[in-house]
């Protein structure tokens, strides 16, 4: 294994270990066969014009119901089809995937999963920046240490770039999230939280001119627009509102998409 593979492989063992028995664990040398079966399925009909597309967020933030439509149009405005990179995504490709919902419960699938998912997601990140391919990329904003191994995939790919973020306390996702099926642990909520002050003090001292789009979960027009390395008071500000007013979610991605469209 190369030495990014290893450290991306240690990360996520780290941060959400699979607790399943030994006789479902993935072993190293499975991924590569994995990996050709999930590029023959996720890229058909996907258009190579090198433009990548950040979804930022912590869970129950908005990033799949409200960022991704919206980039998604933003993308069939400029005729290109994007494959889209997301943790649940992959779990199904899970080798054991039946056995451990049978065993562990669908409500725990994910947790079980999210070792798994995460290393594909690196691994299939690295062969689309390789082939050129569009791509959605919808995933919380990880650990410095890992947004630099992306980073410097697309970097040497030769990307357009684009992050597209929402900004909630804590406290607003938690009840964005009640009686959603499945969710993270409490310390893995906490750890996203974390994990995205980090990352974008981190693309605003490395990556200064990346261009990031900023919305909170209730205003219609963004929060912030422009180089990441001014997002940051932006973000900690909508972080901190612990209460939302009315507010229609049909709008909302109107207009984002209507917003995007100008660019």
């Amino acid at each position: 294994m190369s030495p990014t593979l290893n450290k991306i492989i240690d990360y996520a063992s780290s941060h959400w270990k699979s607790e399943v028995g030994p006789a479902y664990q993935v072993k190293a040398e499975d991924y590569p066969r994995i990996l050709v079966k999930v590029m023959a399925d996720i890229t058909k009909g996907k258009t190579l014009s090198k433009n990548f597309v950040r979804i930022a967020g912590i869970s129950g933030s908005g990033k799949t119901t409200q960022l991704v439509p919206a980039a998604e149009a933003y993308y069939k405005s400029r005729k290109q089809s994007p494959v889209l990179v997301a943790a649940r995504v992959f779990a199904p490709y899970h080798p054991y995937y039946e056995e451990i919902k049978t065993e562990y419960g669908e409500e725990n699938i994910r947790r079980h999963t999210d070792e798994f998912a995460t290393i594909m997601l690196f691994l299939v990140l690295s062969e689309l920046v390789k082939a050129g391919y569009d791509i959605i990329l919808d995933v919380a904003l990880l650990d410095p240490s890992m947004e630099q191994i992306l980073e410097q995939m697309l970097n040497a790919g030769n990307y357009e770039q684009l992050m597209l973020a929402i900004a909630v306390s804590p406290e607003v996702a938690t009840k964005q999230l009640e009686g959603r099926n499945w969710r993270h642990s409490k310390s893995t909520e906490e750890e996203f939280v974390k994990a995205t002050t980090k990352a974008l003090a981190f693309y605003a001292e490395n990556f200064t001119n990346l261009h990031i789009i900023m919305w909170d979960t209730f205003s219609e027009n963004p929060i912030y627009d422009g180089k990441v390395k001014g997002a940051l008071p932006a973000f900690e500000e909508a972080s901190a509102i612990t209460d939302i007013p009315p507010h229609d979610e049909a709008t909302l991605l109107e207009r984002k998409i209507a917003y995007l469209s100008m660019l």
